[in-house]
Formats: structure tokens, C-alpha cells, sequence
């Protein structure tokens, strides 16, 4: 008489040993972890959720091993069809992912691919029950990503729609970040006293709620706006805390962010050796992490200050070499026209100066 396997449903795991698991999980060589998934938990909906919250903690650290995880338990999730909790969890992890992905993407200037994972993080939270928070946090990365496009006028037009909706939903953390971009407009429309006022009300908002991250944020475009004011001692008084935030958080993006802050505060006291010095510290940070578009935008800001000193060769080295990387940046058509006169004029070794600042105009500053 042939016998029948019964199974039996496996213990549900707590949120305790779901982060446990999801640390395990990631720790483990990505081309051994399907081959494990059963003793990893992969299908555990804590161990996914302790993932989701691991990987959007490194995403100003290590944007392109976020991606690369993400992408990873995306493919996992979706072929073949993984049982994951008993409503519509599958559906909730899988827009999750392509959401951590296309915010990774972003954040490494690669807009195309962002796209593309927003509109799978669409297509599988189209199938959550509580889709309306869902959508309004894609709906902020769509929105960061107009920012650094500079579709200005649509991000003034929708970010006060989307502020209502997080208010409504509750999401005050998400509804500050909405100012956020708020104040970066501001600043690319050459407006920083109204921008210093937009970003002072962000910390405060980040200092009432505790939000660390958020802080950090709003103290380092306060450096930005200060040294482009050649207000000193505000420009470093902010500089100071926004380094004990970042170093705390050990967040390497927003410290080079405050780095390249410096640097234009000293270019605007007239100390370019010592300005040039504050750039590379930025460079060495973002080529590091793997932020090719923010490595090139300083190379661009530092050829400029090269021709200032005369260094025309050494400026048109900075310029070539920067070019691969913003060959991949998808910009507007202003931009592409910039970098077009920029290339023929490296070419024919007379940098066009007005294209090389208006090109760098092109590259955004914008964080999660």
C-alpha cells in the first residue's frame, strides 16, 4: 500500500527572526540564495520586509548593491509564481522592490531604467489593498525624478497634490519630503532666500519628528544655499551638523554632498585651489558608492575652475573624461544641445565656457 506525504504548514516566523533571516538573506552570495530560499525563509513575508527596510537604509550608501539585491528578490518573486503570505503580500513585496529598485536607479542618474521599475512598482501595487499609500510614494519618486529632469513647472503644479495626499493618508514624514522638492525648485530657479526659508522649515519639521535622515537633508542644502551666498559662518555652522548627522547615519552620499558644499563656498570666497581640494573629496565618495552622474557633474564644476587658473589642458581632461557617464544620463533636449557644443568645442580645444555651466545645470541634487 503506497504511502502519502502530508505537509504540514511551516511556523510563521516573528518580526524578530524575520529581520534575523532578512540579514542572512543578504549576507549570502546572491547566486546562492534561490538554491536556499527554504532555509533563508525567502517566501517568509517578515524576512521580505526586513529586507525592504535593510535595503532602503543603504540606499545613500550602497545604491548599487541596493539595486542589485532588489533586482534580485524582484526575479525571485515573480518567476515562478512564490506562495507569500495569504492576501495580496506577493503583490505588495514585488511593487516594493521595483520601488527600492527604481529609487536605487535613480539616485545612480541610470533614468530609463528608473522608469521602467516605477511602472512595474505601478503594475504590482495596482493589486495591493492599501495601493493608495503605495501609489503616493511612487508618486514622490516620479516627482524626484521631473526634479532632477527640471520639469519644474510640473513639480510645483503636482507636489502640493501630493502633500495633500500624504496629509490625509497621515504620511507626515513623506509630506516634508514633498517640500523637499519644493526647495530644490526654488533653488534651480535662482530663488534662495525663499529656498533657505523652505528648507529651515524642513528641519525643524525633521527635528520635531526625529526624522534623522530628513534632517541631514535639509541641513546640507542650507550648506548649498549658504556658500552659494558666500554666507560663511551659516554655510559652515550648517556643514557641522549636517557631517554629525550623515556620519551617524553612515550615510556616504549626504557626506559628499556636504563636501561638494564646501567646495562652492570656498569658490565663492576666491580660494579655488582650496575649493578643487573639497570637489575630489567629493569625487572620491560618490566614485566610490558608484554615482558616475555625480562624479561627473564635479568634474564639470572643476574644469571650470581649472580655465579660471589658466589650466585649459587639464580642464579639457576633466571634460573628456566626464562625458561616457553623462552619455548615459537621458536629459531634456536643452541639455543634449549643451553637451553637443560642449563636445565640439573640447574638439576643436577651445572649451565653450557658456555650454559647460549650462550643461552642470542639467545635473540635480536631489536625495531619496
Amino acid at each position: 500500500m503506497a504511502g502519502r506525504l502530508l505537509r504540514f504548514p511551516i511556523r510563521p516566523i516573528t518580526s524578530e527572526e524575520g529581520m534575523s533571516a532578512a540579514r542572512l538573506a543578504l549576507a549570502t552570495a546572491i547566486e546562492m540564495r534561490a538554491s536556499k530560499s527554504a532555509e533563508l525563509r525567502l517566501e517568509e513575508p517578515e524576512t521580505l520586509l526586513g529586507a525592504c527596510g535593510l535595503l532602503k537604509n543603504q540606499l545613500e550608501s550602497s545604491p548599487e548593491e541596493v539595486l542589485r539585491n532588489a533586482e534580485f528578490f524582484y526575479r525571485f518573486l515573480e518567476q515562478p509564481r512564490r506562495s507569500v503570505g495569504i492576501l495580496d503580500e506577493r503583490e505588495f513585496f514585488l511593487g516594493e522592490m521595483a520601488l527600492i529598485g527604481g529609487t536605487a536607479c535613480r539616485l545612480l542618474s541610470r533614468r530609463e531604467e528608473a522608469r521602467r521599475w516605477f511602472d512595474r512598482a505601478e503594475a504590482w501595487f495596482r493589486h495591493t489593498l492599501n495601493s493608495a499609500a503605495d501609489w503616493s510614494r511612487l508618486s514622490y519618486q516620479r516627482l524626484a525624478l521631473k526634479v532632477e529632469e527640471r520639469e519644474f513647472d510640473e513639480v510645483l503644479e503636482l507636489a502640493p497634490l501630493l502633500i495633500e495626499s500624504f496629509e490625509k493618508l497621515e504620511m507626515r514624514e513623506e509630506a516634508l519630503k514633498c517640500r523637499f522638492l519644493e526647495g530644490i525648485v526654488l533653488m534651480e530657479a535662482n530663488q534662495p532666500t525663499r529656498a533657505i526659508e523652505t528648507f529651515r522649515r524642513i528641519r525643524a519639521g525633521a527635528r520635531a519628528m526625529g526624522n534623522d535622515q530628513l534632517l541631514g537633508t535639509a541641513l546640507t542644502n542650507l550648506v548649498q544655499l549658504h556658500a552659494g551666498l558666500g554666507e560663511a559662518e551659516e554655510a559652515l555652522d550648517a556643514s557641522r551638523h549636517a557631517l554629525l548627522v550623515w556620519r551617524r547615519l553612515e550615510n556616504r552620499v549626504g557626506v559628499a554632498k556636504v563636501h561638494w558644499g564646501i567646495g562652492d563656498l570656498l569658490r565663492v570666497k576666491g580660494q579655488p585651489a582650496s575649493a578643487i581640494e573639497a570637489y575630489r573629496s567629493a569625487q572620491r565618495e560618490f566614485t566610490e558608492i558608484g554615482m558616475r552622474g555625480d562624479v561627473a557633474a564635479l568634474q564639470l564644476v572643476v574644469a571650470d575652475l581649472l580655465l579660471d587658473l589658466a589650466q585649459d589642458e587639464a580642464a579639457r581632461r576633466e571634460i573628456v573624461a566626464a562625458l561616457p557617464a553623462i552619455d548615459e544620463i537621458q536629459m531634456v533636449p536643452e541639455g543634449m544641445a549643451a553637451l553637443a557644443l560642449l563636445r565640439e568645442s573640447v574638439r576643436g580645444r577651445r572649451i565653450d565656457r557658456g555650454a559647460l555651466r549650462e550643461l552642470h545645470g542639467y545635473f540635480g541634487r536631489t536625495s531619496q
